[in-house]
C-alpha cells in the first residue's frame, strides 16, 4: 500500500493481512492496482498523495464506503470517487477483490470546475457515461500489468475525459448554472481538443479557435472569465506535463530536452528558465529528487516486507 500511497491499512480482528496485488503506471502517472485480499480496513488520510483524485470499483465481494458523514454499501454497478488527501474510509468483506486507480492532477490538467465539490461520492454506472466508465474499468482489471504502455495510452486519456465530463455535469448541477455554466462547459471540452495539441511548438490562439471551431476573441474571453489567458494555460500544462515525464520510470532514457520538445517547446533554454520560475529548481534537479525519491520508497517498502515476514513467522 506504500506504493499507492494509502493510509493506514488493518484488518479488524488484528491478524496479519494476506493478499495480492498488481500496480501499472501509465506515461501520464496514473496509477491502477488491482487489489485481493481478505478483512481490511483502509482508513484516514496520506499527506504524501500528491493532489488529484482517485477511483475505485468492488470486483468481487463486499465493501462499505463512508466519507463525509455519508456511508454506502458498494456494489460493482457503482464508482467511488474522491480527492487525494482527503478523510475517508473503506471496509471490506472476505475474498475480496478491488480495482483503485489514483489521477495526479497534472493529468486533469485543471480541466475541473469547482474542485471543493469532489472531496468524495459515488457515480452511478448504470447508464450513460457512468456505465462505459464501469465497463473499461471492469477490463482493465482484467487486464492489469498486461497491457503494453503505448496501448494504455489511449485507455487513460479515454479515462479522463470521461471521468471529467461526469463530474463536470455534477459540479456544474451543484455550483454553476445558467450562462456562467454553460461557457464552463463550453471551456472544459475546448481544454480536452487542447490536450491533444500541447505536442504542436507553433500551436496560437489563432490555431486553436480554428481547431475548435470559435473565433480568437471569444477563446480569449473564455480563458479571462476563468482568470487565465490562453498563453498561460498552454504553457503551465506542457510544463505540468514535463513535470511528470521527468520522473516517470517510462522516460527515464530520455534526454531533459527530448522531454521538453514532446511537449511543445521548442528551446531547452526557454524550457529550463520556464520550468525553474514555475516550479522553483531546475528540471535535473527534479529528476534527482525524484530518482532518489523513488528509491527510497523501494528501500522502505523492502523493509516493511521484511518485518510483515517476519511477524508472520513469529505467529506460525
Amino acid at each position: 500500500m506504500r506504493r499507492l500511497r494509502l493510509p493506514f491499512v488493518s484488518d479488524p480482528a488484528g491478524q496479519p493481512i494476506d493478499g495480492r496485488m498488481t500496480i501499472q503506471s501509465s506515461t501520464m502517472g496514473l496509477q491502477f492496482a488491482r487489489i485481493e485480499s481478505g478483512r481490511q480496513v483502509i482508513d484516514g488520510r496520506e499527506l504524501e498523495q500528491g493532489a488529484g483524485l482517485w477511483l475505485l470499483v468492488l470486483l468481487k465481494g463486499q465493501a462499505r464506503f463512508s466519507a463525509d458523514g455519508v456511508s454506502v454499501d458498494v456494489d460493482r454497478d457503482m464508482i467511488v470517487y474522491g480527492a487525494t488527501r482527503h478523510d475517508s474510509r473503506l471496509e471490506v468483506g472476505e475474498d475480496n477483490a478491488i480495482l483503485f486507480v489514483r489521477i495526479p492532477a497534472v493529468a486533469l490538467g485543471g480541466r475541473l470546475i469547482a474542485p471543493a465539490n469532489y472531496k468524495s461520492g459515488t457515480l452511478d454506472g448504470r447508464s450513460g457515461t457512468g456505465r462505459m466508465l464501469v465497463a473499461m474499468l471492469l477490463v482493465l482489471a482484467e487486464e492489469i500489468g498486461d497491457i503494453p504502455a503505448q496501448e494504455l495510452r489511449p485507455v487513460e486519456l479515454a479515462l479522463i475525459e470521461l471521468l471529467t465530463s461526469k463530474l463536470l455535469g455534477i459540479a456544474g448541477a451543484r455550483s454553476l448554472g445558467g450562462a456562467r455554466g454553460a461557457r464552463a462547459a463550453h471551456l472544459h471540452r475546448i481544454q480536452q481538443t487542447l490536450e491533444t495539441l500541447l505536442w504542436d511548438p507553433d500551436l496560437s490562439i489563432v490555431k486553436a479557435a480554428d481547431e475548435v471551431g470559435v473565433s480568437p476573441r471569444y477563446l480569449q474571453r473564455l480563458f479571462a472569465a476563468d482568470g487565465r489567458s490562453f498563453s498561460g494555460y498552454l504553457k503551465q500544462r506542457r510544463l505540468e506535463r514535463c513535470h511528470a515525464d521527468l520522473i516517470s520510470p517510462l522516460h527515464a532514457q530520455e534526454s531533459i530536452s527530448e522531454v521538453a520538445f514532446r511537449w511543445g517547446f521548442s528551446s531547452s533554454a526557454h524550457f529550463s528558465r520556464s520550468f525553474r520560475e514555475h516550479f522553483g529548481l531546475s528540471p535535473r534537479e527534479h529528476r534527482r529528487s525524484g530518482l532518489a525519491n523513488r528509491a527510497q520508497d523501494e528501500t522502505e517498502i523492502n523493509k516493511l516486507w521484511g518485518e510483515y515476514q517476519e511477524f508472520a513467522r513469529g505467529r506460525v
